[in-house]
């Protein structure tokens, strides 16, 4: 569960599309809205004095555009916030791409799509927080001692890095008004069952309301392939596949459980399967 608050800011020219979007953000019991930005320059000074995690920054804005802003601050050196482009374009998105800490929205702005926006938020926070602890106790050992301890900051390099990990190594949903982590690799298989996914944990299974396209997003394919429109499995768990009649495949998962693999997704799964085969 992600239980401290993310100050948030909105900037964009149009008002519907700044209300449109401040309504699907304030759903988040866990986000701070900040006062709405109406144009570039607006943003650039409530960037600068309310200092919010992440700013969902609309490209194209009279006055200073949003690729504008961006570089005004790089250029002073400014901390950055996580940026969230907003555009009606795929092509405008694209240049995202060229700083660190960015994202981006299409206009309209999906549910789904949103979600997954703001879950690599809080893991960015999450990282920037165990860098900036880092520095902060190299800075006071430096001082006290006159000289960096080595040691020492090694061992922190392998904590932040162990929280990296910690990162990628969990699935984290929400059930009611709790954020909860379930651990990737006690994952055996995942089953879409109507709006809801269903977490196959060895004998226990976890409903989640999420897409397949938004675990598909957060989790390794190569480690979780789809192998038909309404399954994905951990490849590490499969014991064997068996061919059908039909060009089929069935997975043989060492938990007992048998899921079928279609046509459309076995050659992708041999291919994850013989990479792996060929690495060990």
């Amino acid at each position: 569960m992600f239980k401290e608050s993310v100050k948030v800011l909105i900037a964009d020219d149009e008002p519907l599309a700044r209300q449109g979007l401040f309504s699907r953000l304030n759903k988040f019991s866990h986000l701070d809205i900040l006062p709405m930005c109406e144009n570039g320059t607006q943003a650039l000074d409530g960037i600068k004095s309310l200092q919010p995690d992440a700013v969902f920054l609309d490209i194209e804005m009279p006055g200073l555009s949003g690729i504008e802003l961006l570089n005004k601050l790089v250029e002073e050196q400014h901390r950055l916030p996580y940026i969230v482009f907003t555009t009606a374009y795929q092509d405008f998105a694209l240049e995202a791409f060229n700083y660190e800490l960015c994202d981006y929205l299409l206009k309209p702005v999906d549910c789904d799509r949103l979600e997954i926006c703001l879950q690599r938020i809080e893991k960015s926070i999450e990282q920037q927080k165990a860098l900036a602890m880092q520095d902060k106790l190299q800075h006071l050992l430096t001082r006290k001692t006159g000289k960096t301890l080595n040691g020492f900051i090694e061992n922190l390099e392998t904590s932040q890095q162990c929280q990296a990990n910690d990162l990628q190594n969990y699935l984290s949903f929400k059930s009611g008004t709790e954020w909860i982590k379930v651990a990737v690799n006690e994952i055996d298989w995942i089953e879409a069952v109507g709006d809801y996914m269903c977490l196959h944990l060895g004998d226990k299974q976890q409903i989640i309301r999420k897409t397949m396209k938004q675990l598909e997003a957060e989790l390794d394919h190569q480690h979780f392939p789809r192998v038909s429109r309404s399954a994905i499995v951990n490849v590490t768990k499969i014991h064997k596949l068996s061919p059908n009649s039909n060009g089929e495949y069935h997975a043989h998962l060492s938990c007992g459980k048998v899921v079928k693999v279609t046509r459309k997704y076995k050659y992708k799964l041999e291919e994850i399967r013989n990479k792996k085969s060929t690495v060990h």
